[in-house]
């Protein structure tokens, strides 16, 4: 008789865990966040990791080289960006100074990482619910710390460049936000030879102005630990979305 209880017991305790093998999955998030930054310093102010800002302005001066129109003289160069703003190349030709650099992180976080990013943010005195899902304060900081610190999460980079807009204001651009918006540069020396510029990089022979992916982030640790020390993200411009 003690015997069949014991057993009883042990098969209560299989079906147990057998259930909770069964369990459904754990929901996870979409997120998805851009930021621009003048200098790696300025990135690393914004608590990012060291490595994923030397990292991502490489990335961006490297494509800079690479896709940075390149004019036969000043004006023409100051035309489609700002005056004092076009320097000399090797060959004595015009291009812009790289004006900066993109960081745009995407991947998933889990359900379990929300609500500790949630959890630490109240430790830290601090809003969990404050801007949601869309906000760019610490809670958008953890959320993006847990993603790039696991392998759900990535980085891409591309050069930014200063410009005026249509009421003359001064703004910061990615060539291919740009080209988005109608610009063509076709002052450049690149689109007068019919190897112009495209966003979508679907077109064959012409240059590729998408942002370029810089590699996983699977070993980035202390981005989000480090960023409890903040309330918020400011000086540098941001642009998100998360979805469920």
């Amino acid at each position: 008789m003690k015997r069949s209880k014991y057993v009883q017991l042990s098969l209560a305790a299989s079906v147990a865990l057998a259930v909770a093998g069964c369990g459904a999955p754990e929901k996870t998030y979409q997120v998805k966040k851009t930021f621009d930054f003048k200098t790696v310093a300025e990135c690393t102010a914004q608590k990012f990791p060291v490595d994923v800002c030397s990292d991502a302005y490489i990335a961006a001066l490297s494509q800079h080289r690479k896709i940075a129109p390149v004019y036969d003289n000043k004006a023409d160069c100051e035309a489609d960006f700002v005056p004092d703003y076009c320097q000399v190349d090797s060959a004595g030709k015009y291009m812009p100074q790289l004006g900066g650099f993109e960081v745009d992180a995407d991947g998933t976080v889990t359900q379990s990482q929300l609500d500790s990013a949630k959890a630490e943010v109240a430790r830290s005195g601090g809003d969990s619910s404050a801007g949601g899902f869309n906000g760019s304060g610490l809670l958008t900081g953890l959320l993006i710390g847990h993603m790039l610190s696991s392998s759900t999460g990535n980085f891409r980079s591309a050069p930014v460049y200063q410009y005026r807009d249509d009421r003359g204001n001064y703004a910061s651009s990615t060539l291919g936000s740009r080209i988005n918006s109608g610009a063509t540069f076709s002052r450049s020396r690149q689109s007068e030879s019919g190897n112009g510029y495209s966003s979508s990089g679907s077109s064959f022979g012409r240059i590729n102005a998408n942002p370029v992916s810089v590699r996983q982030a699977t070993t980035r640790g202390g981005f989000g630990s480090s960023a409890t020390a903040r309330s918020g993200w400011s000086g540098s411009s941001s642009r998100s979305s998360f979805g469920g």
